[in-house]
């Protein structure tokens, strides 16, 4: 379930990263949420997958 929701929002943080890149505002608060959600989400697949 953390799994699901940590996927949700990082795809919600990388089409608001993507958006604000194609508008020509770049901006670095939301590529560090992605880069943070990206990292806990990969920290949750592993520790998932060391359980399972």
């Amino acid at each position: 379930m953390l799994i699901g929701i940590l996927g949700f929002f990082t795809l919600m943080a990388f089409i608001a990263a993507v958006v604000g890149i194609v508008r020509g505002e770049p901006g670095v608060t939301e590529s560090l949420v992605l880069a943070g959600c990206l990292a806990l989400l990969g920290l949750a697949v592993a520790v998932w997958r060391r359980v399972r």
